[in-house]
């Protein structure tokens, strides 16, 4: 990081950094346009601002992470948040073992340990150059108010994203004293310490305050752009922050102001593929036709109709476990393929793929406009929710919805107490749309419990599952179809390398830091967490 990381490349009017390879911390910056060239106006400003969200789809080389498939902000979504997690399986691709039981958490070389750092801090580094040149660009306050705005909700998501990665849980942080993460704000490169996890937080937080402010005294709004950071975008990132530092005051108050002017979907957007923006979407990734990011795309991984052979023989099944709590007049119920009374024909010895007998046969009649028809392995349990528009992977990635705000708020209001009227009011506000007779009469823990199933169903797929049981403190449980689940055996089991693990183990759900940081910044010695780590000490 200390090096190219921290080097600002201009092209085309926006903000990026090299591509990464395996030396691409020693990568001399390149520059199509000076950087004071593009902090001469603001429609130049605007494009730079707008390069950060392009950081967040692009493609980025499988040289230096050793697979493909990365790209930006769906990457950390679906491997890290969704295949990583407790709902989501990623079928027979047991290649990808590594990511999915997480076993890459103590290994400091690996590509899969250094992406989010890598990937973040190219944000970080880029709204760094943001900020250290906007005041110098002629034009109105108000547009400069805004874009300094949004930048700094990107740099907050990132370094609140970075910190639920590579940090502790905040319940066990010793109130936020253990090792937090270097709090670059400008364009230094110099080596730099780790700051403690509280400090990282109070970083968030004070640029999110600013953030909301210059958003209201811009008067400005970001249109139709919902890849573009705004005001609702900057609670819901409050509200995220706020949930895993246990700030349950602050994560009530963003999440109700996140969802103002935003209306929950039907069951008809619902089940339209997640692939384009709609009423309730705070926050997404972009791609377009133009701008296909091919076997790199979200929608090549999990989308039920692509092309993608990475796709295709392996689309995503939801854990049976989760698809048998939620109720039988559940709309949402329809967009899993779960077996019928009497029906069969699927392996019993991996994650379920059928090749023929009932099942398949009416599963290739009910969602035959779903699924690539002719490609498309079946298996039980498996997802049509994320369908590509076209080809390979073309369509928006939520980020944020409406719906998470709901949940977050219950989940908030829970633990501050006195609340379970209003709580209960929420949830049935947010089941509703797709389960009309839903009432909510439930009370203490099995409230709480209640909260998290439905956000577990509902938010399914969108990258939540591994970061909210990590800051719950949940073991990760996965069954075989011998002990009544529809997990392949490899995601599955206990040890070093198994996919069922308790909240201590995997270096208690924290990632290191990667030797490419420690590489070059002699002030981070330590890619684990020494005992007793202190603040602004040489570890």
């Amino acid at each position: 990081m200390k090096k190219t990381i921290l080097s600002l490349i201009i092209g085309s009017a926006t903000l990026g950094l090299a591509s990464c390879s395996d030396d691409y911390l020693n990568v001399s910056p390149e520059s199509d346009l000076s950087t004071s060239t593009v902090f001469s106006n603001m429609d130049l400003l605007n494009g730079a601002v707008n390069g950060l969200s392009q950081i967040m789809s692009e493609q980025y080389s499988s040289s230096g992470f050793g697979r493909q498939g990365y790209n930006g902000e769906a990457t950390i979504t679906l491997w890290y948040g969704a295949y990583g997690g407790g709902d989501a399986q990623y079928s027979n691709a047991t290649s990808y073992l590594d990511v999915v039981n997480r076993t890459f958490h103590l290994s400091a070389s690996l590509g899969a340990t250094y992406y989010p750092w890598y990937y973040y801090y190219m944000l970080i580094a880029n709204s760094n150059a943001i900020m250290a040149n906007i005041d110098g660009v002629p034009g109105s306050e108000q547009e400069r108010d805004f874009y300094k705005a949004q930048t700094l909700t990107y740099r907050a998501y990132a370094y609140s994203q970075l910190a639920q990665l590579y940090c502790k849980r905040w319940c066990d942080s010793n109130n936020g004293s253990s090792r937090g993460l270097p709090i670059r704000l400008d364009q230094s490169t110099g080596d730099f310490p780790c700051s403690s996890l509280a400090d990282v937080y109070k970083q968030v937080y004070s640029d999110l305050d600013e953030a909301l402010d210059l958003f209201e005294s811009s008067g400005m709004k970001r249109g139709s752009d919902n890849w573009r950071t705004d005001a609702s975008v900057a609670h819901a990132v409050y509200t995220r922050a706020a949930l895993a530092r246990e700030d349950w005051s602050a994560a009530a108050d963003h999440a109700a102001k996140a969802r103002v002017g935003y209306t929950l979907m039907g069951i008809d957007n619902y089940g339209s593929g997640f692939n384009t923006c709609n009423s309730e979407w705070i926050w997404s990734t972009y791609t377009s036709s133009t701008e296909n990011l091919g076997v790199y795309g979200f929608f090549a991984y999990i989308g039920s109709n692509t092309s993608s052979s990475k796709g295709y023989k392996y689309i995503g099944t939801i854990s049976k476990d989760l698809y048998e709590q939620i109720p039988l007049d559940d709309s949402r119920r329809w967009i899993f393929m779960a077996p019928k009374d009497g029906e069969s024909g699927w392996s019993l010895k991996d994650s379920g793929k059928a090749t023929s007998g009932d099942f398949y046969d009416r599963v290739k009649v009910e969602y035959a406009d779903y699924i690539d028809s002719k490609s498309t392995v079946i298996y039980p349990y498996m997802s049509v929710k994320f369908r590509t528009i076209t080809d390979r992977s073309i369509g928006c990635v939520p980020i944020m919805r409406a719906a998470e705000m709901y949940y977050s708020e219950a989940e908030a209001l829970w633990h501050l107490g006195g609340q379970e009227t209003r709580i209960r009011s929420l949830l049935e506000e947010v089941v509703k749309p797709y389960q009309p007779n839903y009432t909510c009469n439930l009370s203490g823990q099995a409230l709480l419990d209640e909260v998290k199933l439905y956000r577990r169903f509902d938010l399914w797929g969108e990258g939540r599952s591994w970061f909210d049981m990590k800051r719950w403190k949940e073991s990760l449980v996965r069954k075989t179809w011998a002990e009544g689940g529809n997990w392949h055996p490899q995601f599955t089991g206990s040890g070093s390398t198994g996919g069922c693990y308790g909240p201590e183990d995997r270096n208690g759900w924290t990632i290191c830091i990667p030797e490419r940081e420690t590489n070059y910044n002699r002030l981070i010695t330590n890619n684990v967490e020494p005992d007793n780590w202190t603040a602004g000490t040489t570890e």
